[in-house]
């Protein structure tokens, strides 16, 4: 019972022509004491009027002319006006078979789109005309949304068919999870878009979450490839109009210009200019530059030093053609200040540099030394004084003090302390307490000090050990499998040759028993089909293990052709050695290190290892002269 002062039994159902079904509901529960909630309304009668000058003469559209309202040209006409007027009963709510199909209308932010939402937790039973019923609910659904109707709803009849098919094949259909499907489309406006300068080769990289904006990074330089977008320029264009699901019409607006282009470009940037927009593009790489009002690319940079004071980080980009040239000399300043990273093409540092800096380039030149914490990174690296850590392929430095080093070749005019890990090392005069670690030539011109380790490994790098340990554990499973094929294949092959004259026999009486027509014994078919099962298992044995042999082989080969290049390095001095020094070569299998020191007799300028014909072993062994391997 309504809390109002009429009772809904007392309500007498009335008609009324509107345009507005859900206003006229207010004003129809306020005038009887009523909730707009407390009434309903069937749908009798609708009609649709089209004007082609708005407020002027309006002609009523019916039947297949309505198809005419989908006319996009029509419908972003501002002058063209469309309107609906329904006929109505007003009656007292109550429940329907549609009570609990909780069902909504929704839009998008144009109103140009409709869609039905159907939340979980409704639930609807089928019957015979439920496809018609449905179509009216969400019909009434719209009006009370003040949609129009039977317009701009050619998916709706497909969705709602859809639907009942669900229903009809669950009987009572539970929704548990949300359906929305669409139920109008009218005519969505095309955005205005306002004219827009992009500087591309300014935009910063989007930090992560975890990430602080790190203040080194100003942006000194900006590095750019060959073709990359520099700016663009997105052009103005005004939008077209459109109209919503209520007949209303949305207008365009004016585009806004006010970043045209004033700047101008050298010859070494490309002008792509089309209907959406200007596009500047690099035609080499570089740096770009911005003087004078024009846009140019350069390569080469000089300046006198990098620090958070005056320029910040640099990373121009390896794969650039910028080289960048710090003119900074002074033995007690920093030419690359302490964390700054710099990263070109090619740089060139006349002084030193300090701690925390890191380099990165296919080549670096440093005139000065390295601090202890610095990094250096690059293709072809010089240093003066070294005692940071150097990753390259070809290293050569004047003075490694306590440093690393690691490449593919390196080149030490004095070595006094530190580590070098690569393929080959030279060194002119090497001091005391260095580790050197090579793969395939470590060669000494004067040795003046002590406490050094020569050590010949097949694995130099870090990723190397893990391909290698890799490498190991796959083997090992491989050898488990082969060995556990070679079991099974074994097994089988044993009753297979216990039972081969019986199934000779047997093969015989059976090819009998066919040419004289007689049926032949279930148990002898049975017999020979297991015996055909065992052959085909058998062979299908025999074609992994071969496969898997294979596979073993080729990890096998992994680890030998290392074994292999390690008796054909070799550690050489030139000179006699002196105190202790040692002498180290490891072998991966089996996997053990041989050690020796040098006594420093004129028979020991050249190590290397042999392996004894006889028995396998392995042992270092020294010479005079070369000994080929």
């Amino acid at each position: 019972m309504s809390q109002s002062n009429l009772s809904l039994n007392d309500f007498v159902p009335f008609i009324v022509r509107t345009e507005n079904i859900a206003k006229e509901l207010v004003l129809s529960a306020s005038k009887h004491g009523l909730k707009a909630s407390d009434l309903d309304f069937n749908l009798l009668d609708v009609q649709t009027f089209l004007s082609m000058d708005e407020g002027k003469e309006e002609e009523e559209v019916i039947g297949e002319g309505l198809e005419r309202l989908n006319d996009e040209a029509l419908l972003a006409d501002p002058k063209v006006g469309i309107r609906q007027s329904y006929e109505i009963e007003i009656v007292a709510a109550k429940e329907d078979r549609f009570s609990n199909l909780n069902l909504s209308i929704g839009a998008n932010a144009t109103m140009t789109r409709l869609f039905a939402s159907i939340k979980p937790g409704s639930v609807v039973k089928y019957y015979d005309g439920i496809e018609k019923d449905l179509l009216a609910f969400v019909n009434k659904r719209k009006l009370r949304a003040n949609m129009l109707i039977h317009i701009w709803d050619k998916n709706l009849k497909s969705e709602i068919e859809k639907f009942a098919a669900k229903v009809r094949i669950e009987k009572t259909l539970n929704i548990q999870e949300r359906i929305s499907f669409e139920v109008g489309c009218a005519l969505e406006p095309k955005e205005t878009i306002n004219d827009k300068l992009i500087m591309h080769y300014s935009k910063k990289r989007e930090l992560g979450e975890a990430e602080k904006v790190d203040h080194n990074k100003r942006g000194f330089i900006h590095g750019v490839a060959e073709n990359d977008l520099l700016i663009e320029y997105i052009k103005a264009h005004k939008g077209e109009p459109g109209r919503n699901c209520r007949a209303e019409y949305l207008a365009s607006k004016e585009p806004v210009v006010a970043h045209a282009p004033t700047f101008n470009v050298t010859d070494k940037i490309e002008i792509l200019d089309n209907e959406e927009s200007i596009e500047y593009r690099a035609k080499n790489s570089g740096y770009i530059v911005f003087e004078n009002n024009t846009y140019d690319l350069r390569v080469e940079v000089e300046i006198s030093e990098i620090s958070f004071r005056t320029t910040g980080s640099i990373e121009a980009g390896i794969d650039t053609d910028v080289s960048i040239n710090v003119k900074e000399k002074d033995a007690f300043k920093d030419a690359i200040g302490a964390g700054m990273e710099v990263e070109a093409k090619e740089i060139n540092v006349d002084g030193n540099v300090g701690n925390n800096a890191k380099l990165k380039a296919r080549k670096i030149n440093i005139g000065g030394q390295t601090h202890q914490s610095s990094y250096i990174e690059g293709d072809d690296v010089k240093v003066n004084i070294h005692k940071g850590k150097i990753k390259g392929i070809r290293v050569e430095v004047t003075r490694l003090e306590q440093g690393i080093i690691e490449a593919e070749y390196v080149k030490v005019k004095q070595a006094t302390g530190g580590k070098i890990i690569a393929k080959e090392v030279e060194i002119e005069m090497l001091s005391s307490h260095v580790d050197i670690i090579a793969s395939s030539k470590i060669e000494i011109r004067m040795l003046k000090g002590e406490e050094n380790t020569f050590t010949i490994s097949s694995v130099l790098y870090s990723e190397d050990h893990e391909a290698l340990s890799e490498n190991e554990d796959e083997l090992l499973l491989q050898k488990r499998k082969v060995s556990a094929l070679k079991e099974e294949f074994t097994k089988n092959k044993n009753i297979f040759d216990e039972n081969e004259s019986s199934i000779a026999d047997l093969k015989k009486r059976l090819l009998q028993y066919k040419q004289s027509g007689a049926k032949m014994p279930g148990s002898f078919v049975v017999k020979y089909r297991e015996f055909q099962d065992l052959q085909k298992h058998l062979f299908d044995l025999q074609k992994e293990l071969h496969r898997n042999e294979e596979m073993l082989e080729l990890l096998s080969a992994k680890t030998n052709s290392l074994q292999h290049d390690i008796l054909n390095a070799r550690i050489i001095n030139h000179d006699q050695y002196r105190g202790h020094n040692e002498i180290r070569f490891k072998l991966l299998e089996p996997e053990i290190e041989l050690y020796y020191v040098p006594k420093g007799g004129a028979d020991e300028k050249y190590f290397m290892l042999k392996q004894d014909e006889e028995n396998g072993a392995y042992h270092i062994v020294s010479s005079a002269t070369e000994v080929k391997a």
